[in-house]
This record gives C-alpha cells, sequence and structure tokens, in this order.
C-alpha cells in the first residue's frame, strides 16, 4: 500500500495526542483512531438504552465517558463498556475489525495519505502488515492504571520511541519533526551493496 502510517502507543497521558495534533497540523497526516468503528457503534448503542445524541457523543468523547452511567448495569462508567467492546473488536474478532478497516477507508479516500494512528494497544501486527511503523510516547512520571488495555499496551515493541519530556509546544513541535524524520529513515531500505 502506498502512502505513510504511524501507529503512537503509550501509556495515558504522554501526549500521544499533542504528537498525531502536530503531525496533522504540519505535515499532512489525517487521524485515525482504532476504535473510531466502535466508538460510532457505542454512541449508536448509548442512544438505544435512553441516552440523548448529545449525551450519547458526550458518553463517548466527551465529559461523560468516566462517570457512573445509570443507563448502564450497576451504573458503570462508559469506558467500562468502551473498554470491554474495543477487546472484543481488537482481540476476539481481530485488529482487521477495527484498525484494519480505518487505515482502508483513509487510503480509499487518498492512496497516498499520510495516516497517524493514535492509542495504538491490540494493533501493532496490522499496522506493520501495511508497511506501518509502531513508535512509543514516553513521559516522565506516567503509569499503568490498572485497565486491560494498559497492560496490553505495555506489552508492545516499538519501532522507534520518542520521550516526551519538553516543557513547550514549540520544543514539541521541533521534536516532532525530528521523530518524523526517524520514522522515514526507518521505512527507507537499506541500500544494496557495491558489486565487488
Amino acid at each position: 500500500m502506498a502512502g505513510l502510517i504511524i501507529g503512537l502507543s503509550g501509556r495515558r497521558g504522554v501526549g500521544k495526542s499533542r504528537v498525531a495534533d502536530h503531525l496533522v497540523a504540519h505535515h499532512g497526516f489525517r487521524r485515525i483512531h482504532p476504535f473510531q468503528g466502535g466508538k460510532a457503534a457505542c454512541v449508536g448503542y448509548f442512544t438505544h438504552i435512553g441516552a440523548t445524541p448529545d449525551e450519547a457523543a458526550r458518553m463517548v468523547n466527551g465529559d461523560l465517558k468516566d462517570l457512573p452511567c445509570p443507563l448502564l448495569p450497576e451504573s458503570q462508567t462508559p469506558r467500562y463498556f468502551m473498554e470491554r467492546l474495543g477487546q472484543f473488536m481488537g482481540v476476539q474478532m481481530g485488529p482487521d475489525w477495527t484498525i484494519g478497516q480505518e487505515i482502508r477507508l483513509a487510503l480509499e479516500r487518498d492512496p497516498d495519505a499520510r495516516v497517524i494512528a493514535e492509542s495504538i494497544v491490540y494493533e501493532v501486527d496490522v499496522i506493520r502488515r501495511m508497511g506501518g511503523v509502531i513508535v512509543e510516547i514516553t513521559r516522565d512520571g506516567s503509569t499503568l492504571t490498572g485497565l486491560e488495555t494498559d497492560k496490553a499496551t505495555a506489552l508492545i515493541r516499538p519501532d522507534l520511541r520518542f520521550e516526551n519530556n519538553g516543557d513547550s509546544l514549540a520544543r514539541l513541535g521541533a521534536e516532532v519533526d525530528q521523530l518524523l524524520e526517524r520514522v522515514l529513515g526507518h521505512l527507507e531500505p537499506d541500500p544494496e551493496p557495491e558489486p565487488c
């Protein structure tokens, strides 16, 4: 496949979204999320069980995601439901159903697209099979929270690592520019040895 695919992994709060924001704003990347189709399904489910469309959107992507919800059994949080649906889709069904579909859609729209997928958990093999690179974002002081996805994230072996310990967006931008050069270098084939 043509295009450039980068998958970002890392613990919560390390700045994956900031790195993706810079690549989108300054390098023409298209952002995709492995669970985008699952999120659309969650909005439909939450609406089905009684949430308004606005509430359902906030349960999936906003301020209601981590709050106990009386519409869910035992007043579980929407994140609890989404974590389990994401694990089902990404593990039991397989990542071809999640990130594979998102990459396919992005490249059908633009075969030369630069694609950035943040929050990679179960999708590493599909991204690599499609010619992509896995970059782990790290930050001093980040910790695991004990969620299933955090445990799975800790097992990922990235192609490249990026330390996000800067204190300014300008510095982050310059460092992400350098990261992109490293990614492009990682993807270049080894030069052919010169004949004797």
